[in-house]
């Protein structure tokens, strides 16, 4: 019963020892087509639209560049993919404890396994996800961000901070009138 254990384990094992790690398709298409893309510095697509393969242990940034339009640099962050993480964890411990493990053996698998997952990248996702970007002109003036009172309210947030001032009772306000 143990040898079934053991395969999985060594597996895992060598995933981890070789340095494998995992990877994510980032779709990447620009308008107008035929930009170039780079990762990290290093030419990744020739031509939009593409998809480029991104180890998932680390952020990167995307540059897109075309002649004559501005450079577009695109930051891809991996963020901690916590449910996945788990639902593996929870698959690695059940095919464990069923193939000999025991309880033991199935809750010893499951730590394994997401320290395991974080170690190669499985435990995270890049985001975005995607890219799609509309390549300005160099002849265009670059769009500016608008300044923060010219900003449409967000009503979600507006109501969030309704509902903090009511439970706070406007605690916050008489202090900063205190400290005067």
């Amino acid at each position: 019963m143990r040898k079934k254990n053991a395969l999985p384990l060594a597996c895992a094992a060598a995933m981890i020892l070789s340095g494998c790690v995992a990877t994510q398709k980032v779709p990447v298409s620009t308008d107008p087509v035929g930009a170039m893309v780079y990762m990290d510095g290093k030419a990744v697509c020739q031509t939009t639209p593409c998809s480029v393969e991104m180890p998932k242990d680390a952020d990167h940034l995307l540059t897109i560049v075309k002649a004559g339009y501005r450079q577009r640099d695109v930051p891809v962050r991996r963020v901690f993919d916590a449910m996945g993480v788990l639902r593996q964890s929870a698959r690695d411990g059940i095919r464990a404890a069923k193939f000999g493990g025991g309880l033991e053996g199935g809750i010893s698998s499951a730590a394994n396994s997401a320290d395991a997952q974080e170690k190669d990248g499985r435990a995270y996702v890049l985001k975005p996800d995607m890219v799609s970007l509309r390549l300005i002109p160099i002849t265009e003036p670059e769009p500016q961000e608008q300044p923060a009172e010219t900003r449409k309210s967000d009503p979600a947030e507006d109501l969030g901070m309704q509902l903090y001032r009511m439970l706070d009772g406007g605690q916050r306000d008489q202090d900063a009138g205190e400290g005067q």
